[in-house]
């Protein structure tokens, strides 16, 4: 069975006004493929390369595919003022196999502010919806910390949209994470998959008011990750989740092909 090495563990920087996580130490081993991984994002956006391709992120292979300049900056609107979701980088913690979830990714056990996050998948021409889809999800728990993957499948499954394109799932706010290269803005990844279980389209999902997104995230600088676009920036409400007190928003994702 394939083993993918726990990830990048270094100090938590909370987000506003929800932080009750202590710092925990970094692991150098973690750290270090994380920006072996930074690294080759900068130099394909340095050449003018898309390492984030539709042959690779969208027929859904494994890896850690890269989000190029090109995509980083994309934003399709056609004639009708209809925007489709931006693509954001797959990132090096992907792990296959995460299991279909009825709501909750996060374990009852699991500390954090929960959060739930609601909305709908529609086509292109947003306004079709897309009923059957999957959003494959994956993110750091509230120290900053990814579980592994395979027999560890923490903060990590798919949820499926209803005959509506309707989605909804219950998590917790992840928790950033810090090195000496800089801070990644709290943020969720998503893969968009078709009923047949295609890829078609790998995104991030962020929390508006986080000081870090944008040119602020080390890793949208180097052209790597993209965390500018406003329109994937979570707007966070006060909310009771599962009978706890805790986050709600909500995120209608248009797809750029079905």
């Amino acid at each position: 069975m394939r083993s993918l090495t726990p990830v990048y563990r270094p100090r938590l920087v909370s987000l506003p006004r929800i932080s009750d996580v202590a710092p925990r130490r970094a692991v150098e081993r973690s750290r270090r493929d994380f920006l072996a991984w930074l690294g080759a994002g900068a130099a394909v956006a340095a050449v003018g390369a898309v390492g984030c391709t539709a042959s690779a992120a969208e027929e859904g292979e494994e890896g850690s595919e890269l989000l190029g300049a090109d995509d980083a900056l994309s934003t399709d609107v056609d004639a009708g003022g209809c925007r489709v979701t931006t693509r954001d980088a797959l990132g090096p913690y992907y792990a296959p196999g995460a299991p279909i979830r009825t709501l909750s990714i996060a374990e009852p056990e699991e500390k954090g502010v929960p959060l739930l996050v609601e909305g709908r998948l529609l086509g292109p021409d947003c306004r079709t919806p897309l009923k059957g889809y999957t959003l494959d999800l994956w993110q750091a728990n509230a120290a900053g910390e990814y579980s592994p993957g395979g027999a560890d499948m923490r903060l990590r499954g798919k949820i499926v949209t209803d005959q509506l394109g309707r989605y909804s799932f219950e998590s917790i706010l992840p928790g950033r994470y810090s090195d000496a290269a800089g801070t990644r803005p709290a943020h969720i990844h998503v893969t968009f998959r078709s009923p047949a279980g295609n890829a078609l389209l790998t995104s991030q999902i962020y929390f508006a008011g986080d000081p870090f997104l944008g040119e602020a995230d080390y890793c949208t600088r180097a052209g790597a990750c993209n965390a500018a676009d406003e329109a994937r920036h979570l707007r966070l409400q006060n909310a009771i989740v599962s009978r706890r007190i805790g986050k709600r928003s909500f995120f209608d994702a248009i797809l750029p092909r079905t």
